[in-house]
């Protein structure tokens, strides 16, 4: 299976998705938007996409061997591959803007709660600068 297919909406993606991997993007969904204020969904580039402040925020999808949430920006990905240690992220690893994790190891909430914290910041000081 590539990052994503055929799909309109969120719940699309995550029915056509394999179970294991349908059910840790399930569980990652929830959390984000319960972390995310104000939080929206969308397909953008055949993946489901949560918007913050109308901004594309962070996405997530289905590869073969694993399963990824990109957090669409880089440079928010090399800080916090040199700040979150490894025994903190479990079996997930960033790959680039992308944290990949095995099905059955989705990232726990306090490294989601990083994750979000950093991705808001970011937003927050572009979008408050304007």
């Amino acid at each position: 299976m590539s990052r994503g297919f055929a799909a309109e909406t969120v719940a699309a993606y995550l029915a056509a998705a394999p179970p294991a991997p349908s059910q840790a993007l399930a569980a990652l969904r929830a959390t984000l938007l319960e972390l995310i204020p104000g939080a929206t969904e969308r397909i953008s580039y055949q993946v489901p996409m949560i918007t913050y402040r109308d901004r594309p925020f962070l996405s997530y999808s289905v590869a073969k061997t694993h399963c990824s949430l990109h957090l669409m920006s880089p440079p928010a990905a090399h800080l916090l591959a040199a700040e979150v240690p490894p025994d903190r992220r479990g079996a997930a690893r960033f790959v680039g803007a992308t944290l990949q994790f095995p099905a059955d190891q989705p990232p726990d909430r306090d490294l989601l709660e990083v994750i979000v914290g950093h991705r808001m910041a970011e937003v927050d000081a572009r979008l408050d600068s304007l």
